[in-house]
């Protein structure tokens, strides 16, 4: 999975501290995404901010240090 170094959602910076927590938090995609372009549930170009949509075929793209996320 790619993710947009600009997705935030909540518990961002909790998640990072613990890997599985983080995967989880993914595998339930049970929380509210934002965008810090916009700070809004969409980013910059309008479109949906989600870790399903925030990928490089955006152009407001920039990936994450998380980039080789594999969730099992």
């Amino acid at each position: 999975m790619q993710l947009c170094r600009h997705l935030r959602w909540k518990g961002h910076s909790h998640d990072a501290a613990e890997l599985a927590e983080f995967q989880l938090t993914f595998a339930r995609n049970q929380v509210p995404y934002s965008c810090l372009h916009t700070c809004q549930p969409w980013g910059p170009d309008d479109e949906l901010a989600a870790p399903e949509a925030c990928n490089d075929s955006r152009p407001c793209y920039k990936p994450s240090p998380l980039v080789d996320l594999r969730l099992s």
